[in-house]
């Protein structure tokens, strides 16, 4: 708990989750369980967010800013432009590991340990191996 006995966000996310998650969940069924999980669910993708969210974001501008554009419409741009074509193993790189952040975010479940595997470990998301 956080100074001055005050629960963190992610201290009430993770209890409100919890809650649904062992609480309601067994308690109820069909459509009310179902939209139970949805809400748990939702509750763990903000709970990642608020940890994760903040440094995957400036991990992400900063391998923007090294391939030399400022956001991923001009990094899409200079891609078709084939500008970064010489470079594409760095694009490649660079949005892999953004990439396995964001899904580290959205649902872990999603990754395989072979793509764990290829994140730099100055990634916000190397901590979720």
């Amino acid at each position: 708990m956080a100074a001055r006995g005050v629960p963190t966000t992610t201290e009430l996310i993770e209890a409100v989750r919890e809650f649904l998650r062992d609480e309601v969940m067994p308690a109820t069924e069909g459509r009310v369980q179902f939209h139970t999980r949805v809400a748990a669910n939702v509750l763990g993708i903000v709970e990642r967010e608020v940890a994760l969210g903040p440094e995957a974001a400036r991990a992400h501008a900063e391998r923007l800013s090294k391939l030399g554009v400022a956001d991923d419409a001009e990094l899409a741009a200079e891609i078709c432009e084939g500008r970064l074509d010489d470079r594409i193993g760095e694009v490649v790189d660079a949005m892999r590991a953004s990439t396995f952040e964001r899904l580290c975010i959205a649902n872990p479940r999603y990754l395989q340990a072979a793509d764990a595997a290829r994140v730099p470990a100055d990634s916000p998301a190397a901590t979720v191996r």
